[in-house]
């Protein structure tokens, strides 16, 4: 089988430099020739996306990166694609792709949590993992996945939970997909299938707010109707915000920015009629709001890809 492994740097790239902090540095070669206990039976090739952290992935990378990622569909010698990232924004880049790429290749998101300089680098574990996954049996149908820790998870439901622990990445509510028994994917769950949006790169915007309700939040904290396409809300519990932001947000709904809202919590989802009181969720309701079922970050990238596609619509409810 062949799995084609797309390197973009993060700290399964990196190195300790002179000035004693690691950086990415390695390339896909570098990656694979250090991963054990691959198969006879697996041929890897490699290619280097991109060699930096991943906070500073842009959106229009992600969209040429999901682009590439198609091409590699299309390639019919190819049969899984192996993603290697830095943690801090890879749930965001995996769930970017996963709601652009319609193909049928398993699609698989790896990274490390400790660089090869430090004492049991994980890296190559997880990519050996990545790999087994994309040339599962059981990996096509599911959507763009992530494989770490010996877990494979969807990209829609993943999140990163720890600064620096080597389980950082969980899907709170309902747990893996699959688990890495020796040589062995087994497979225990699937998801259901995320929309696919088609857009176009002089599309895209980055401006798109992400903000976290917080206790007597100032109303200056929210943006003028002028400054972003989109504002996106984590509210507290089920859909509630404090009395001192409506106005602003009210102005932001008469001045059409849309108005997409998600809970800060870790799990669940929003409430449409548990409560009525001013600031509940019947405020977002006459707000207008789009409700999502993703944490903030994933939130916000749908709603940027949803604004490209045109398509809050489909992306989101609107009790």
């Amino acid at each position: 089988m062949s799995v084609i492994v797309i390197s973009t740097g993060g700290t399964i790239a990196s190195t300790k430099g002179s000035g004693g902090g690691a950086s990415p540095e390695l390339t896909g070669d570098d990656l694979v020739t250090n991963v054990p206990g691959l198969s006879d039976d697996i041929e890897l090739t490699t290619y280097d996306f991109s060699n930096i952290p991943s906070p500073h992935f842009s959106v229009n990378q992600m969209h040429k990166l999901s682009e590439l990622i198609a091409d590699y569909d299309r390639d019919d010698t190819v049969d899984g694609i192996v993603i290697t990232q830095g943690t801090d924004t890879l749930e965001e880049v995996a769930y970017f792709v996963d709601l652009c790429y319609d193909g049928d290749t398993p699609v698989v998101f790896t990274g490390a949590m400790r660089n090869p300089s430090l004492a049991s680098p994980d890296g190559p574990a997880n990519l050996l993992i990545a790999i087994r996954t994309a040339t599962s049996d059981g990996a096509r149908g599911r959507g763009v996945l992530v494989a770490f820790n010996d877990q494979v998870h969807a990209a829609k439901l993943v999140t990163k939970t720890h600064s620096m622990r080597l389980d950082t990445f969980r899907s709170p509510e309902l747990g893996p997909l699959a688990v890495h028994d020796e040589e062995t994917i087994r497979w225990r769950a699937s998801v259901d299938s995320t929309p696919t949006i088609d857009i176009a790169p002089e599309t895209l915007t980055n401006e798109v707010a992400a903000l976290t309700v917080t206790v007597d939040m100032p109303p200056s904290q929210i943006p003028e109707p002028d400054d972003f396409e989109s504002v996106v809300l984590a509210t507290t519990g089920a859909g509630h915000i404090p009395t001192g932001i409506i106005s602003p947000l009210e102005e932001l709904a008469r001045e059409d920015v849309p108005l997409v809202a998600t809970t800060r919590c870790l799990e669940g989802r929003l409430a449409t009629s548990t409560y009525n009181y001013r600031g509940s969720e019947q405020t977002l309701v006459g707000l207008g709001c789009y409700f999502s079922d993703r944490n903030l970050q994933k939130t916000r990238i749908a709603t940027i890809v949803a604004l490209a596609g045109r398509s809050l619509e489909t992306m989101f409810d609107r009790p």
